[in-house]
Protein backbone atom coordinates (compact mmCIF):
# COMPACT_ATOMS: atom_id res chain seq x y z
CA UNK A 1 0.00 0.00 0.00
CA UNK A 2 2.90 2.54 0.67
CA UNK A 3 4.78 4.55 -1.72
CA UNK A 4 8.30 4.37 -1.58
CA UNK A 5 10.71 7.67 -1.72
CA UNK A 6 12.72 6.74 -4.89
CA UNK A 7 9.48 7.94 -6.81
CA UNK A 8 9.73 11.41 -5.18
CA UNK A 9 13.37 11.54 -5.80
CA UNK A 10 13.36 14.36 -9.30
CA UNK A 11 12.03 17.07 -6.99
CA UNK A 12 13.35 16.00 -3.69
CA UNK A 13 16.98 16.20 -5.04
CA UNK A 14 16.35 19.90 -5.76
CA UNK A 15 16.24 20.60 -2.11
CA UNK A 16 18.23 23.58 -1.46
CA UNK A 17 18.56 25.39 -4.89
CA UNK A 18 16.08 27.76 -3.38
CA UNK A 19 16.70 31.30 -3.57
CA UNK A 20 17.26 32.65 0.10
CA UNK A 21 17.31 35.73 2.20
CA UNK A 22 18.33 36.99 5.16
CA UNK A 23 14.82 38.27 6.18
CA UNK A 24 13.20 41.57 5.05
CA UNK A 25 10.85 42.29 1.97
CA UNK A 26 10.01 39.55 -0.54
CA UNK A 27 10.95 40.16 -4.10
CA UNK A 28 8.29 39.97 -6.00
CA UNK A 29 7.90 36.70 -8.23
CA UNK A 30 7.21 36.44 -12.10
CA UNK A 31 4.92 33.68 -11.51
CA UNK A 32 2.28 32.21 -8.94
CA UNK A 33 1.05 28.72 -8.59
CA UNK A 34 -1.97 28.00 -6.15
CA UNK A 35 -2.08 24.43 -5.22
CA UNK A 36 -5.11 23.19 -3.17
CA UNK A 37 -5.37 19.43 -1.77
CA UNK A 38 -8.72 18.50 -1.05
CA UNK A 39 -9.36 16.80 2.33
CA UNK A 40 -5.86 17.15 3.36
CA UNK A 41 -5.08 17.12 7.32
CA UNK A 42 -2.41 19.37 8.38
CA UNK A 43 -1.37 15.94 10.61
CA UNK A 44 -0.81 13.90 7.81
CA UNK A 45 2.50 15.83 6.59
CA UNK A 46 5.55 15.23 8.28
CA UNK A 47 6.61 18.43 8.41
CA UNK A 48 3.44 19.07 10.35
CA UNK A 49 4.98 15.98 12.60
CA UNK A 50 3.77 12.68 11.33
CA UNK A 51 6.25 10.51 11.34
CA UNK A 52 3.62 7.66 9.94
CA UNK A 53 3.46 8.16 5.89
CA UNK A 54 6.00 9.74 3.48
CA UNK A 55 5.66 12.96 2.04
CA UNK A 56 8.83 14.01 0.85
CA UNK A 57 8.19 16.57 -1.36
CA UNK A 58 5.54 18.88 0.68
CA UNK A 59 8.31 18.35 3.51
CA UNK A 60 11.14 19.60 1.04
CA UNK A 61 8.68 22.47 0.34
CA UNK A 62 8.70 23.44 3.81
CA UNK A 63 11.97 23.22 4.44
CA UNK A 64 12.88 25.31 1.25
CA UNK A 65 9.99 27.78 1.98
CA UNK A 66 7.67 29.01 5.00
CA UNK A 67 5.38 26.74 6.73
CA UNK A 68 2.38 28.47 8.90
CA UNK A 69 1.65 25.76 11.74
CA UNK A 70 -2.06 27.10 12.58
CA UNK A 71 -3.49 27.59 9.26
CA UNK A 72 -7.49 26.77 9.64
CA UNK A 73 -10.10 26.68 6.96
CA UNK A 74 -12.42 29.54 6.42
CA UNK A 75 -15.20 26.86 5.77
CA UNK A 76 -15.18 22.50 6.19
CA UNK A 77 -16.10 21.75 2.46
CA UNK A 78 -14.94 22.33 -1.46
CA UNK A 79 -16.54 24.67 -3.01
CA UNK A 80 -17.29 27.24 0.22
CA UNK A 81 -13.61 27.19 1.40
CA UNK A 82 -12.45 27.90 -1.84
CA UNK A 83 -14.43 30.34 -2.43
CA UNK A 84 -12.68 32.34 0.72
CA UNK A 85 -9.25 31.52 -1.08
CA UNK A 86 -9.92 33.05 -4.16
CA UNK A 87 -11.90 35.99 -2.77
CA UNK A 88 -10.06 36.66 0.78
CA UNK A 89 -13.39 36.64 2.09
CA UNK A 90 -14.90 34.57 4.91
CA UNK A 91 -18.43 33.02 3.44
CA UNK A 92 -20.59 35.76 5.35
CA UNK A 93 -19.50 37.65 2.64
CA UNK A 94 -18.93 36.21 -0.43
CA UNK A 95 -22.12 34.10 -0.05
CA UNK A 96 -21.66 30.86 -1.22
CA UNK A 97 -23.02 28.79 1.24
CA UNK A 98 -21.77 25.53 1.03
CA UNK A 99 -21.38 23.18 -2.44
CA UNK A 100 -23.75 23.47 -5.11
CA UNK A 101 -24.19 27.02 -4.68
CA UNK A 102 -22.85 30.01 -7.22
CA UNK A 103 -20.62 32.10 -6.69
CA UNK A 104 -22.17 35.86 -7.60
CA UNK A 105 -20.20 37.75 -9.80
CA UNK A 106 -19.81 40.67 -7.85
CA UNK A 107 -17.07 39.44 -6.24
CA UNK A 108 -13.54 39.68 -6.55
CA UNK A 109 -11.95 36.92 -7.55
CA UNK A 110 -8.08 36.10 -7.18
CA UNK A 111 -7.58 35.40 -11.29
CA UNK A 112 -9.51 38.78 -11.61
CA UNK A 113 -6.93 40.83 -10.34
CA UNK A 114 -4.33 39.27 -11.39
CA UNK A 115 -5.50 39.10 -15.06
CA UNK A 116 -5.73 42.83 -15.08
CA UNK A 117 -2.60 43.11 -13.70
CA UNK A 118 -1.18 41.00 -16.69
CA UNK A 119 -1.11 37.67 -15.64
CA UNK A 120 -2.29 34.60 -18.35
CA UNK A 121 -4.74 32.93 -15.64
CA UNK A 122 -4.94 29.17 -15.91
CA UNK A 123 -7.41 26.19 -13.23
CA UNK A 124 -6.88 22.67 -13.27
CA UNK A 125 -9.69 21.67 -11.02
CA UNK A 126 -10.72 17.60 -10.36
CA UNK A 127 -13.83 18.02 -8.32
CA UNK A 128 -17.49 18.82 -9.98
CA UNK A 129 -17.91 20.53 -6.39
CA UNK A 130 -15.66 23.23 -8.61
CA UNK A 131 -17.04 23.13 -12.12
CA UNK A 132 -17.58 26.37 -13.90
CA UNK A 133 -21.09 26.57 -13.58
CA UNK A 134 -20.17 27.25 -10.16
CA UNK A 135 -18.96 30.64 -10.71
CA UNK A 136 -15.55 29.56 -9.72
CA UNK A 137 -13.66 30.35 -13.42
CA UNK A 138 -14.47 34.47 -13.32
CA UNK A 139 -11.17 35.77 -14.25
CA UNK A 140 -9.70 32.49 -15.69
CA UNK A 141 -8.43 32.47 -19.38
CA UNK A 142 -8.51 28.15 -18.95
CA UNK A 143 -10.26 26.82 -16.99
CA UNK A 144 -9.68 23.23 -17.30
CA UNK A 145 -12.47 20.51 -15.86
CA UNK A 146 -11.87 17.49 -17.55
CA UNK A 147 -12.92 15.01 -15.13
CA UNK A 148 -12.06 11.67 -16.55
CA UNK A 149 -13.65 9.95 -13.37
CA UNK A 150 -17.27 9.58 -13.80
CA UNK A 151 -19.37 9.10 -10.67
CA UNK A 152 -20.43 5.71 -10.45
CA UNK A 153 -23.07 3.54 -8.09
CA UNK A 154 -20.61 2.05 -5.26
CA UNK A 155 -17.62 4.31 -6.59
CA UNK A 156 -16.83 7.88 -6.91
CA UNK A 157 -19.92 9.90 -5.38
CA UNK A 158 -19.16 12.73 -8.04
CA UNK A 159 -17.35 13.15 -11.13
CA UNK A 160 -13.46 13.96 -10.67
CA UNK A 161 -9.90 13.41 -12.01
CA UNK A 162 -6.79 11.81 -11.10
CA UNK A 163 -4.21 13.39 -9.67
CA UNK A 164 -1.97 12.75 -12.40
CA UNK A 165 -4.22 13.91 -14.94
CA UNK A 166 -3.78 17.12 -13.15
CA UNK A 167 -0.24 17.18 -13.23
CA UNK A 168 -0.21 16.52 -17.15
CA UNK A 169 -2.75 19.16 -17.81
CA UNK A 170 -0.27 21.71 -15.51
CA UNK A 171 2.41 20.44 -17.33
CA UNK A 172 1.71 20.29 -20.48
CA UNK A 173 -0.08 24.01 -20.15
CA UNK A 174 3.62 25.45 -19.59
CA UNK A 175 4.87 23.73 -22.71
CA UNK A 176 2.22 25.26 -24.86
CA UNK A 177 3.35 28.37 -23.29
CA UNK A 178 6.11 27.93 -23.41
CA UNK A 179 6.63 26.95 -27.00
CA UNK A 180 4.24 30.45 -27.54
CA UNK A 181 6.71 32.24 -26.35
CA UNK A 182 4.56 34.04 -24.16
CA UNK A 183 6.10 37.07 -22.24
CA UNK A 184 2.85 36.83 -20.26
CA UNK A 185 3.35 36.45 -16.51
CA UNK A 186 1.53 33.31 -14.89
CA UNK A 187 -0.53 32.43 -12.45
CA UNK A 188 -1.69 28.54 -11.98
CA UNK A 189 -4.18 26.87 -10.36
CA UNK A 190 -3.91 23.30 -9.41
CA UNK A 191 -6.56 21.44 -7.46
CA UNK A 192 -5.85 17.58 -6.47
CA UNK A 193 -8.84 15.84 -4.84
CA UNK A 194 -7.45 12.56 -4.44
CA UNK A 195 -7.85 12.40 -0.44
CA UNK A 196 -11.41 12.38 -0.45
CA UNK A 197 -13.46 9.43 0.32
CA UNK A 198 -13.48 6.60 -1.33
CA UNK A 199 -9.87 5.57 -0.28
CA UNK A 200 -8.42 3.82 -3.21
CA UNK A 201 -4.67 4.76 -3.35
CA UNK A 202 -2.90 3.68 -7.18
CA UNK A 203 -0.67 0.79 -6.41
CA UNK A 204 -3.03 -1.02 -3.86
CA UNK A 205 -5.32 -3.80 -4.59
CA UNK A 206 -7.38 -2.05 -1.20
CA UNK A 207 -10.07 0.38 -1.53
CA UNK A 208 -12.64 1.61 0.96
CA UNK A 209 -15.69 2.39 -0.44
CA UNK A 210 -19.04 4.31 0.77
CA UNK A 211 -20.45 1.38 2.04
CA UNK A 212 -17.54 0.38 3.96
CA UNK A 213 -17.38 4.02 5.38
CA UNK A 214 -21.13 3.76 6.26
CA UNK A 215 -20.05 0.17 8.71
CA UNK A 216 -17.45 2.20 10.33
CA UNK A 217 -19.43 5.43 10.67
CA UNK A 218 -22.40 2.98 11.80
CA UNK A 219 -20.33 1.41 14.43
CA UNK A 220 -18.69 4.03 15.93
CA UNK A 221 -22.47 5.40 16.81
CA UNK A 222 -23.65 2.66 17.87
CA UNK A 223 -20.99 2.31 20.52
CA UNK A 224 -21.23 5.97 21.62
CA UNK A 225 -25.10 6.32 21.50
CA UNK A 226 -26.62 3.09 20.83
CA UNK A 227 -28.05 3.18 17.71
CA UNK A 228 -26.90 3.18 13.85
CA UNK A 229 -27.67 7.05 12.60
CA UNK A 230 -25.87 6.40 9.63
CA UNK A 231 -23.62 9.20 7.85
CA UNK A 232 -26.32 10.97 5.20
CA UNK A 233 -28.92 11.48 8.55
CA UNK A 234 -26.44 13.62 10.24
CA UNK A 235 -25.60 15.53 6.86
CA UNK A 236 -29.20 16.20 6.52
CA UNK A 237 -30.45 16.58 10.00
CA UNK A 238 -27.19 17.08 12.07
CA UNK A 239 -25.41 15.22 15.00
CA UNK A 240 -26.89 14.38 18.37
CA UNK A 241 -25.98 16.56 20.83
CA UNK A 242 -24.05 13.46 22.24
CA UNK A 243 -21.48 13.36 18.99
CA UNK A 244 -20.98 17.09 19.29
CA UNK A 245 -17.51 17.48 19.02
CA UNK A 246 -14.58 15.40 20.43
CA UNK A 247 -15.89 11.74 21.53
CA UNK A 248 -14.27 9.39 24.17
CA UNK A 249 -13.62 6.20 22.08
CA UNK A 250 -11.01 4.11 20.23
CA UNK A 251 -10.38 3.35 16.36
CA UNK A 252 -12.32 -0.60 15.79
CA UNK A 253 -10.01 -2.29 13.13
CA UNK A 254 -11.64 -1.14 9.91
CA UNK A 255 -10.84 2.43 11.03
CA UNK A 256 -7.52 1.43 10.85
CA UNK A 257 -7.77 0.30 7.70
CA UNK A 258 -8.94 3.11 6.39
CA UNK A 259 -6.89 5.68 7.87
CA UNK A 260 -4.00 3.96 6.34
CA UNK A 261 -5.90 4.08 2.82
CA UNK A 262 -6.31 7.98 3.39
CA UNK A 263 -2.52 8.17 4.20
CA UNK A 264 -1.54 6.52 1.12
CA UNK A 265 -3.58 8.68 -0.80
CA UNK A 266 -1.85 11.83 0.76
CA UNK A 267 1.18 9.70 0.10
CA UNK A 268 0.45 10.01 -4.04
CA UNK A 269 -0.77 13.16 -3.61
CA UNK A 270 2.91 14.11 -2.59
CA UNK A 271 4.22 12.20 -5.51
CA UNK A 272 2.25 13.83 -8.15
CA UNK A 273 3.02 17.26 -6.43
CA UNK A 274 6.67 16.22 -7.08
CA UNK A 275 6.06 15.89 -10.60
CA UNK A 276 5.12 19.28 -10.91
CA UNK A 277 7.64 21.04 -9.14
CA UNK A 278 10.22 19.22 -11.36
CA UNK A 279 8.42 19.66 -14.03
CA UNK A 280 8.95 23.76 -13.24
CA UNK A 281 12.51 23.46 -12.53
CA UNK A 282 12.75 21.42 -15.47
CA UNK A 283 11.50 24.08 -17.50
CA UNK A 284 13.21 26.56 -15.45
CA UNK A 285 10.57 28.06 -14.03
CA UNK A 286 10.78 27.01 -10.68
CA UNK A 287 12.96 29.75 -9.11
CA UNK A 288 10.51 32.36 -10.37
CA UNK A 289 7.49 31.04 -9.00
CA UNK A 290 6.08 31.85 -5.87
CA UNK A 291 4.25 28.17 -4.73
CA UNK A 292 1.42 28.31 -2.42
CA UNK A 293 0.35 25.32 -1.05
CA UNK A 294 -2.54 24.63 0.93
CA UNK A 295 -5.86 22.12 1.77
CA UNK A 296 -9.55 23.26 1.62
CA UNK A 297 -10.73 20.74 5.04
CA UNK A 298 -9.75 18.27 6.54
CA UNK A 299 -11.14 14.66 7.60
CA UNK A 300 -12.55 13.52 10.60
CA UNK A 301 -11.70 9.73 11.32
CA UNK A 302 -12.99 8.55 14.69
CA UNK A 303 -11.90 11.59 16.97
CA UNK A 304 -14.49 13.60 16.67
CA UNK A 305 -18.38 12.88 16.20
CA UNK A 306 -18.98 13.28 12.40
CA UNK A 307 -17.14 9.72 11.97
CA UNK A 308 -15.48 9.49 8.61
CA UNK A 309 -16.90 12.99 7.67
CA UNK A 310 -16.33 16.79 6.63
CA UNK A 311 -18.65 19.49 6.59
CA UNK A 312 -20.33 19.08 9.58
CA UNK A 313 -17.96 20.65 12.93
CA UNK A 314 -15.14 22.37 12.76
CA UNK A 315 -12.42 20.72 15.14
CA UNK A 316 -9.10 20.84 14.61
CA UNK A 317 -9.81 17.44 12.06
CA UNK A 318 -11.69 19.49 10.10
CA UNK A 319 -10.39 22.46 9.92
CA UNK A 320 -6.66 22.52 10.87
CA UNK A 321 -4.86 22.76 7.37
CA UNK A 322 -1.21 22.69 5.81
CA UNK A 323 -0.27 25.95 4.27
CA UNK A 324 3.36 26.14 2.93
CA UNK A 325 4.95 29.08 0.56
CA UNK A 326 7.81 28.64 -1.31
CA UNK A 327 9.34 31.38 -3.61
CA UNK A 328 11.49 33.93 -4.34
CA UNK A 329 12.59 35.90 -1.25
CA UNK A 330 10.78 33.42 1.17
CA UNK A 331 12.86 32.78 3.86
CA UNK A 332 13.63 28.63 3.86
CA UNK A 333 12.84 27.04 7.07
CA UNK A 334 10.68 29.43 8.68
CA UNK A 335 7.91 28.39 10.83
CA UNK A 336 4.83 30.34 12.06
CA UNK A 337 3.14 30.07 15.21
CA UNK A 338 0.53 32.41 14.52
CA UNK A 339 -3.33 31.10 14.04
CA UNK A 340 -3.77 32.23 9.96
CA UNK A 341 -6.86 31.66 7.77
CA UNK A 342 -7.39 30.21 4.62
CA UNK A 343 -9.10 34.39 4.26
CA UNK A 344 -5.59 35.40 4.27
CA UNK A 345 -4.24 33.95 1.15
CA UNK A 346 -5.68 36.48 -1.35
CA UNK A 347 -4.54 39.47 -0.12
CA UNK A 348 -0.98 37.53 0.65
CA UNK A 349 -0.26 36.61 -3.11
CA UNK A 350 -1.81 39.81 -4.40
CA UNK A 351 0.86 41.78 -1.86
CA UNK A 352 3.54 39.39 -2.88
CA UNK A 353 2.99 40.70 -6.90
CA UNK A 354 2.68 44.60 -5.65
CA UNK A 355 -0.90 44.99 -5.80
CA UNK A 356 -3.19 46.22 -3.41
CA UNK A 357 -4.20 43.58 -0.72
CA UNK A 358 -7.11 45.43 1.11
CA UNK A 359 -6.94 47.11 4.86
CA UNK A 360 -6.17 43.95 6.80
CA UNK A 361 -8.55 45.34 9.40
CA UNK A 362 -12.04 43.94 8.47
CA UNK A 363 -13.12 40.82 10.62
CA UNK A 364 -14.88 39.81 7.60
CA UNK A 365 -11.82 39.51 5.17
CA UNK A 366 -8.14 38.19 5.46
CA UNK A 367 -4.94 40.11 5.41
CA UNK A 368 -1.76 39.98 3.82
CA UNK A 369 0.80 37.39 5.20
CA UNK A 370 3.99 38.93 3.77
CA UNK A 371 5.81 40.32 6.27
CA UNK A 372 5.99 36.38 7.22
CA UNK A 373 6.95 35.16 4.38
CA UNK A 374 10.62 37.54 5.33
CA UNK A 375 10.91 35.86 8.71
CA UNK A 376 9.09 39.04 10.63
CA UNK A 377 6.54 38.79 13.31
CA UNK A 378 2.97 38.66 12.66
CA UNK A 379 0.16 40.31 14.85
CA UNK A 380 -1.72 37.99 16.40
CA UNK A 381 -5.44 38.17 15.37
CA UNK A 382 -8.63 36.42 15.28
CA UNK A 383 -9.45 33.56 12.44
CA UNK A 384 -12.50 31.83 12.08
CA UNK A 385 -14.24 28.97 10.60
CA UNK A 386 -17.97 27.42 9.88
CA UNK A 387 -19.41 24.52 9.09
CA UNK A 388 -21.59 23.87 6.09
CA UNK A 389 -23.49 20.65 7.40
CA UNK A 390 -26.31 20.41 8.87
CA UNK A 391 -29.21 20.47 5.62
CA UNK A 392 -31.56 23.19 5.59
CA UNK A 393 -34.15 21.70 7.39
CA UNK A 394 -32.67 23.07 10.74
CA UNK A 395 -32.75 26.66 9.35
CA UNK A 396 -36.71 26.96 8.50
CA UNK A 397 -39.34 28.74 10.39
CA UNK A 398 -37.99 32.33 9.76
CA UNK A 399 -35.38 34.41 8.12
CA UNK A 400 -31.64 34.13 9.22
CA UNK A 401 -29.40 37.13 8.76
CA UNK A 402 -27.08 34.33 6.75
CA UNK A 403 -27.66 30.81 6.27
CA UNK A 404 -24.88 29.47 8.37
CA UNK A 405 -26.23 31.41 11.63
CA UNK A 406 -27.43 27.99 13.55
CA UNK A 407 -24.44 25.91 11.93
CA UNK A 408 -20.75 25.67 14.03
CA UNK A 409 -18.42 28.18 14.18
CA UNK A 410 -15.24 28.45 15.61
CA UNK A 411 -13.20 31.45 16.54
CA UNK A 412 -9.23 31.10 17.12
CA UNK A 413 -7.31 33.82 18.88
CA UNK A 414 -3.76 32.79 19.43
CA UNK A 415 -3.52 29.36 21.47
CA UNK A 416 -7.55 29.64 22.73
CA UNK A 417 -10.63 28.23 20.44
CA UNK A 418 -14.12 28.57 20.61
CA UNK A 419 -16.69 26.46 18.99
CA UNK A 420 -20.15 27.36 18.67
CA UNK A 421 -23.40 25.40 17.51
CA UNK A 422 -26.27 26.96 17.96
CA UNK A 423 -28.72 24.25 16.84
CA UNK A 424 -27.53 22.39 19.76
CA UNK A 425 -27.12 24.67 22.25
CA UNK A 426 -23.42 23.87 22.12
CA UNK A 427 -20.54 25.91 23.43
CA UNK A 428 -17.18 24.51 23.90
CA UNK A 429 -13.59 26.14 25.25
CA UNK A 430 -9.93 24.54 24.28
CA UNK A 431 -6.54 25.66 24.97
CA UNK A 432 -4.58 24.09 21.74
CA UNK A 433 -1.47 25.54 23.70
CA UNK A 434 -1.64 22.68 25.72
CA UNK A 435 -4.41 20.58 23.87
CA UNK A 436 -3.24 20.67 20.19
CA UNK A 437 -6.20 17.98 19.05
CA UNK A 438 -9.05 19.94 21.16
CA UNK A 439 -9.95 16.87 22.87
CA UNK A 440 -10.87 18.72 26.21
CA UNK A 441 -13.27 20.99 26.51
CA UNK A 442 -12.54 23.26 29.18
CA UNK A 443 -16.70 24.40 29.77
CA UNK A 444 -17.65 21.05 30.13
CA UNK A 445 -15.26 21.40 33.79
CA UNK A 446 -16.53 22.50 37.10
CA UNK A 447 -14.91 26.15 36.67
CA UNK A 448 -12.59 27.93 34.73
CA UNK A 449 -9.56 29.32 35.56
CA UNK A 450 -8.80 33.06 35.33
CA UNK A 451 -6.53 32.93 32.15
CA UNK A 452 -9.54 30.39 30.36
CA UNK A 453 -12.05 33.26 31.49
CA UNK A 454 -10.03 35.84 30.03
CA UNK A 455 -9.61 34.13 27.01
CA UNK A 456 -13.69 33.43 26.71
CA UNK A 457 -14.30 36.84 26.89
CA UNK A 458 -11.94 37.62 24.24
CA UNK A 459 -12.92 34.94 21.69
CA UNK A 460 -16.93 35.95 22.25
CA UNK A 461 -15.85 39.53 21.78
CA UNK A 462 -13.95 38.41 18.53
CA UNK A 463 -16.93 36.47 17.63
CA UNK A 464 -19.66 39.28 17.76
CA UNK A 465 -17.49 41.32 15.52
CA UNK A 466 -17.48 38.43 12.57
CA UNK A 467 -20.67 38.16 13.01
CA UNK A 468 -21.81 41.88 12.87
CA UNK A 469 -19.17 42.07 9.49
CA UNK A 470 -21.93 39.70 7.61
CA UNK A 471 -22.80 41.14 4.65
CA UNK A 472 -23.16 38.10 2.32
CA UNK A 473 -23.28 38.65 -1.57
CA UNK A 474 -26.58 36.36 -3.43
CA UNK A 475 -25.61 33.15 -3.81
CA UNK A 476 -28.55 30.47 -5.28
CA UNK A 477 -28.45 26.47 -5.13
CA UNK A 478 -27.56 25.17 -8.50
CA UNK A 479 -30.43 22.56 -9.62
CA UNK A 480 -28.27 21.14 -12.05
CA UNK A 481 -25.50 20.50 -9.32
CA UNK A 482 -28.03 18.52 -7.25
CA UNK A 483 -27.54 15.30 -8.37
CA UNK A 484 -23.77 15.32 -9.03
CA UNK A 485 -23.75 16.37 -5.42
CA UNK A 486 -25.97 13.91 -3.82
CA UNK A 487 -23.98 11.52 -3.02
CA UNK A 488 -22.32 13.88 -0.56
CA UNK A 489 -25.38 14.55 1.28
CA UNK A 490 -25.97 18.10 -0.67
CA UNK A 491 -28.64 17.32 -2.90
CA UNK A 492 -31.87 19.58 -3.04
CA UNK A 493 -33.70 22.43 -4.41
CA UNK A 494 -33.50 26.18 -4.27
CA UNK A 495 -34.73 26.29 -0.93
CA UNK A 496 -31.49 24.66 0.36
CA UNK A 497 -29.30 26.87 3.13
Amino acid sequence: MTLRLPRWLPYTALLGLSLSCGGGEVSAPRHVLLITLDTTRADHLGAYGQARFETPVLDALAAEGALFEQCSSAAATTLSSHTSLMTGAYPLRHGVARNGFTVDPSNRMLAEALGEAGFECSAFVASSALVSATGMDQGFGLYDEHLDLPASPGGNDQAQRSARSVSDAVLSRLDAWQAAGASDRLFLFAHYFDPHAPYGPPGSDEVAGFDDIEDAVVAQQRRLVGRALGQQAVIGTGLPVELAGPVVTTPSPEDERLAALYGAEVEYLDFEVGRLMAGLAARGMLEETLVVLTADHGETFWEQGNFWNHGLWVGEADVHVPLIIRGPGVLPGARVSTPVSGVDLAPTILDAVGLSAGPGDDPGRGRSLLGALGGADLAKRAVFSEATQPGPRLEGGGELAWPGDVKPQAVRLGGWKLIKAPYLGVRQLYNLAVDPAGRRDLLSEPSLEPPARAALQDLERAHRAWRDAAAPRPSTFDPAQAEALRGLGYGGDDSDD
